[in-house]
Formats: structure tokens, C-alpha cells, sequence
């Protein structure tokens, strides 16, 4: 894939993760505040937003990238428009002084319900786009994606208490809503899988391939210094693959295949290197039992166990 394809690629996912939908919201409220909330004008912004919403669906639907949030939005809109249509006067009503509280609600509802329901989470969605594979199948990784569609259905029901509290308040239904999603909930991503992580350590991992996908998380930059390196893991067992790391810089990154320039290969079997990551046999003593074997920088192999300290 050249890189303007790459670029495009990540543009298009970019557009579907994080602006979809918030094209058809704003398009809606940009119609209605030009109509000063007029019955025609919340007419016309609920019938458009609807053809708008449903365009998007068929394009998102196309390429594999429908969220539930496009679905909840595009519920609202359909029940708006319909009412507005029958000239339904309460909803009418309801749509024109309230319609920042609505959005919100739709928000937090369409957060809230699946779970309840017994199906997944809309962090399921962005879980599979964000989060490597191998980090998928963890069982931390789903206790952090519930902890994270929780903290945002909470945030999505205060934003819409705010905006119902008082609606014809711009602060209320524009400024602290999106103060509260943009500089609480879209940064929370960064720091609450930390903070999670931190209060509730993560088990051992299960399989070789998760214990040295997930080194980069053992990581001790300190440790490491200036080190520039690559390591080659070459797993056999049951558990077969190949795996490397690349230090530099003073960070870790993990990758699945083979490494293009290895400084250190270790072979090993997995249910050894499982052993030695549990703590049951000592990795000189394994080494020099024949147990696993390596290629390259002797000394680096020495150095791993300052790189990546053993969770206490």
C-alpha cells in the first residue's frame, strides 16, 4: 500500500470513528438555530437530518463501519421527523425546547441499552479498530472497555441533565455538555485504562504470545537508557509464532512476523517462556539447561530482566 493510500485509509476511518455522526448533529442544530426554532424551520431540520443520517448509514453500512451511535441517532431523527410530518405537538414541543438534552439522552441510551440487553458495548467498535489483536482476546482488555462505555454513559446522561436543566441557557446546553465530552470523556481514553490498570493490576498473561506482546507494558525506559535494539521471539509449542521488539528512543513497541535486523533471537517453546513469566523456573537456569536457546547479543539477554522488571 503506497502512502497516500495509507493516508486516505486513515482519513476514512477517521471520518467514520470520530465524524459521522456529528455531521448530521450539526447540520440539524445549524438548520434550527437559522429557523429561530420556528415549527417549520424544526420541520425542515428534523426531515433533513433524517435524509442526511440515513445517507450516512448506507455509506457507513457499505464499508463495514456502522456504529451504534449512527443507529441511536438516526432512531431520534426518525421519530422527530415522524412526529413533525403528523404534526405531533408535544413531540414537536419537546424537540424544539429540549433538543440538546435529546441528543444527549440518545447518547447515553444507546451507551446503556445493549449492554443491559446482552450485547456488546459500543466500545466493542472501537476496541476492534484501536486495540492490536492479540490484545483483544484479554480479559483485561474487556474489563477496561466495559469500565470505559461506563464512565461515557455517565457522561453522556450529565450532559443531558445539563442541557434539560436549563435549555434556553447556552451555557448549559453548549458550553459544559461539550466541555465535559470533548475535555473529560476524549481525553479519558489517555488516562482511565491507566488509572484502572493501576488500582486494578492485570493478571499474569495465559499465552506467549500475550506475554511478549504485552513487554512494552513492563517496559522500564530508565532501565533501558539510550538501548536501540531489536529482539527476535521465536515461539514453538502449541503457541507457535514470531514475534520482535523494537527499543529505541526510550520506548517499546511490540510487533507479530520477524524483525529486520534482530540484535538477539530467542527460541524458545511457549510452555517454557510461560514458565520463566510465572516465575517457576529461572531464566539462566532454563538457558543453561538447553530449555530455550538464542542467537546474537548475549548481553542483551542479560539486560531483559532490568528492561522488563517482573510484576511484583
Amino acid at each position: 500500500m503506497t502512502v497516500q493510500a495509507r493516508l486516505g485509509a486513515r482519513a476514512a476511518r477517521f471520518f467514520f470513528m470520530q465524524l459521522g455522526g456529528l455531521v448530521t448533529v450539526v447540520g440539524y442544530f445549524t438548520l434550527l438555530q437559522a429557523s429561530a426554532r420556528s415549527v417549520s424551520g424544526m420541520r425542515v431540520a428534523l426531515v433533513v437530518a433524517l435524509a442526511v443520517q440515513s445517507g450516512y448509514i448506507a455509506l457507513a453500512w457499505s464499508q463495514g463501519e456502522i456504529k451504534q451511535f449512527d443507529l441511536g441517532l438516526w432512531l431520534m431523527f426518525a421519530v422527530g421527523a415522524t412526529g413533525a410530518l403528523a404534526g405531533v405537538a408535544p413531540l414537536l414541543g419537546l424537540f424544539r425546547t429540549y433538543s440538546p438534552a435529546i441528543v444527549f439522552l440518545t447518547f447515553g441510551l444507546t451507551a446503556a441499552l445493549p449492554p443491559l440487553l446482552g450485547y456488546e458495548s459500543f466500545t466493542a467498535y472501537f476496541t476492534r479498530r484501536t486495540v492490536p489483536r492479540w490484545q483483544q482476546k484479554l480479559a483485561i482488555t474487556a474489563r477496561v472497555s466495559g469500565v470505559i462505555g461506563v464512565f461515557w454513559t455517565i457522561l453522556f446522561f450529565v450532559a443531558a441533565g445539563l442541557c434539560a436543566y436549563a435549555p434556553l441557557d447556552w451555557r448549559f446546553v453548549a458550553l459544559y455538555p461539550n466541555l465535559l465530552v470533548f475535555a473529560v470523556g476524549m481525553t479519558s481514553n489517555k488516562w482511565l485504562p491507566a488509572v484502572y490498570l493501576k488500582v486494578f493490576p492485570p493478571e499474569l498473561p495465559t499465552s506467549a504470545e500475550a506475554a511478549i506482546m504485552g513487554m512494552p507494558f513492563a517496559f522500564d525506559k530508565r532501565a533501558a537508557g539510550s538501548t536501540r535494539a531489536e529482539i527476535q521471539f521465536r515461539v514453538g509449542g502449541a503457541g507457535a509464532g514470531d514475534y520482535w521488539l523494537r527499543i529505541a528512543d526510550g520506548r517499546c513497541e511490540s510487533f507479530e512476523g520477524e524483525a529486520p535486523a534482530p540484535n538477539l533471537t530467542v527460541h524458545t517453546p511457549d510452555t517454557i517462556w510461560m514458565r520463566m513469566v510465572r516465575g517457576e523456573i529461572d531464566g539462566a537456569e532454563a538457558l543453561g539447561a538447553g530449555l530455550f536457546h538464542t542467537e546474537g547479543d548475549a548481553a542483551m539477554l542479560v539486560a531483559l530482566s532490568s528492561w522488563f522488571p517482573a510484576r511484583r
